[in-house]
Order: structure tokens, then sequence, then C-alpha cells
């Protein structure tokens, strides 16, 4: 028996968020890299280190949002544990807690696109 391969179709969502999360996450690289003075002047309290963790992680998103885009479900998982993270990191570096909280959008945003799609991811 022959099994019958439905072909994935993205979406208009799901692009737009990963392109998106594609460009600002690029973005994020080359400030945080290139300009960390930008960063700390606006967070006095950073340590230099986190900058280029940040940065890191800036990088770490990109390489998830190619792998969603790819259909890989380890992608979506990892993208949620680092928006846990930058929750973390935001109320470590004073933002308050709506402002933490608020970093959750990106991953409510992600289930939203991928909620009805998961049987496509590998």
């Amino acid at each position: 028996m022959v099994a019958v391969i439905k072909e994935r179709k993205r979406g208009f969502w799901l692009t737009a968020f990963l392109v998106f999360m594609m460009v600002i996450n690029l973005f994020s690289v080359f400030v945080y890299f290139l300009n960390p003075d930008m960063i700390i002047t606006a967070f006095p309290n950073i340590p230099s280190g986190l900058v280029y963790f940040l940065g890191g992680v800036s990088l770490f998103n990109v390489f998830l949002a190619i792998s969603i885009w790819m259909w890989k479900k380890f992608a979506i998982y990892g993208f949620y544990i680092v928006v846990i993270l930058g929750v973390l990191m935001n109320l470590y570096l004073g933002i308050g807690l709506i402002g933490s909280l608020s970093g959750l959008m990106g991953g409510i945003i992600l289930y939203l696109v991928t909620k009805n799609k998961m049987q496509y991811f590998v």
C-alpha cells in the first residue's frame, strides 16, 4: 500500500513570522557584535560578556528560524526554550515583569502559526 503524502504548505502567517524572525535576529546579531556599547548604554548594569551571549542567542534564533522553515520539530521547542530564557534575562536586566512577559509573544505567535501544521514537522 502506498502512503499518500500531503504537500506541506507553510501558509502566509508562518512564512511572515519566520522571515520576520530571521531579519530581526540578524539585525540583533549585528547590533550585539558590532555596536555593544549601544546595548551597554541602554542597560548600564549589563556585563559585556552577556552582550555577546545575547548576540549568540540571536544568531541561534536565525538557525532555529531556518530549521523551522525546513520543517524541523526540534527548532520549535528550541525557540520555546529561547523565549523562556529571554523572559528570565529581561527580569535579570530589570526590565520589569510586564516588559519581560511581553517577550512571550514570540512563543505564542509561533504556537498559533504551527499548531495546525505540527504533522508536517519531523
